[in-house]
């Protein structure tokens, strides 16, 4: 069984994937699955607060 992830290990997701949007193949699937996780898990308000912080509006995502 695997350990589910937290909101700190999501965002670290997020954080390391970022410098490779566009570049890498799977970076930006891989953000928009941790952002679908916060949102699920710990709420809206919590993903909109890692799209600011992480300045992915910049990069193709919106608030919702």
């Amino acid at each position: 069984m695997t350990e589910k992830k937290t909101l700190k290990g999501w965002r670290k997701t997020i954080k390391k994937e970022v410098p490779y949007v566009d570049t890498k193949q799977y970076s930006h699937n891989l953000i928009s699955l941790a952002l679908r996780a916060i949102d699920g898990e710990w709420g809206t308000e919590e993903a909109n607060k890692a799209i600011k912080d992480f300045g992915l509006e910049a990069l193709g995502w919106s608030k919702c």
